[in-house]
């Protein structure tokens, strides 16, 4: 059916029930494709005209929220919200909990944001798309020709833009069953309602070995795997850390927006590294 957008955009709105559907909706969908999930930037965008989809496929009905254990692999579904991480007790994943809890924009965030939906925006910005690669996250993407995996790792492909095609939808993330790993989450925001300069995420894993990921200072997120010892009050461990973390920037370019120069985020980067080690080991009092 049409429906008319708060402006002068109309398009074609799909709202599948079931993945079958979706599926369909996505096959025989016409023109620029736009897969709405809590609809927190893709509404404000339709609204202001930035976005101009000739269809909207709404996932709000396909069943895709939730986290479960599976083979091995926790699963969280692309329609799972912050809010839902938040309640899940057990946690599977606490790293995810704890990013949920300081997501930038309040209860209206929370309660509507969805894990998918920030993965899939790839705002270099936001929290989420950096917490993903240091988990070793897949990415499960459904077209009318099946499904396909993409490493997280491979999925981003810069500022607002990934590996998934217009007839594609981001339907589940996986990530191997953290076990008892241990994990570090620090940002440094301007403001308490701003978007995040720099995250850095470690990920100390239970069979040795830490991965730590920034985002916000690239275009793109990006880990480094340190196989040495951390000692984060170590100058000479801290050199490195940021030696590592500054070459894997320089890779794939930084990300300037209105917040912050890039040769700024790139400068602090490895410090923000260094803290989330340090809050992994219980070491930073500003976590």
């Amino acid at each position: 059916m049409k429906t008319p957008s708060a402006t002068r955009t109309t398009f074609d709105y799909r709202a599948p029930e079931d993945l079958d559907g979706l599926a369909d909706a996505l096959g025989t969908a016409r023109g620029a494709v736009s897969v709405l999930g809590g609809g927190t930037m893709l509404v404000p965008d339709i609204s202001h005209g930035t976005a101009q989809p000739d269809t909207v496929v709404d996932l709000a009905r396909t069943g895709l929220s939730g986290l479960r254990r599976a083979d091995g692999e926790v699963v969280v579904g692309a329609m799972t919200t912050y809010r839902d991480l938040l309640t899940t007790a057990p946690a599977p994943v606490p790293l995810l909990r704890r990013l949920a809890a300081g997501v930038t924009g309040g209860p209206q965030i929370r309660n509507r944001g969805t894990v998918g939906g920030s993965a899939a925006f790839a705002n270099p910005s936001s929290d989420v798309p950096a917490a993903l690669l240091a988990l070793r996250a897949r990415m499960r993407l459904l077209s009318p020709d099946g499904v396909r995996e993409v490493p997280a790792s491979d999925f981003y492909t810069g500022p607002f833009a990934t590996v998934r095609r217009d007839d594609e939808a981001l339907i589940e993330i996986t990530l191997p069953d953290p076990g008892a790993a241990s994990f570090g989450y620090v940002k440094f925001k301007l403001s308490v309602g701003s978007w995040p300069i720099v995250t850095a995420t470690a990920v100390a894993e239970s069979g040795g070995g830490l991965r730590v990921a920034v985002g916000g200072a690239g275009r793109v997120p990006v880990a480094v795997m340190l196989t040495e010892p951390a000692d984060p009050a170590d100058p000479e461990w801290l050199a490195h850390i940021r030696e590592r973390v500054e070459s894997e920037l320089d890779s794939v370019g930084t990300w300037t927006d209105e917040l912050a120069e890039g040769t700024y985020r790139r400068r602090i980067a490895g410090t923000i590294a260094a803290r989330s080690v340090a809050a992994l080991r219980g070491d930073d009092e500003r976590r």
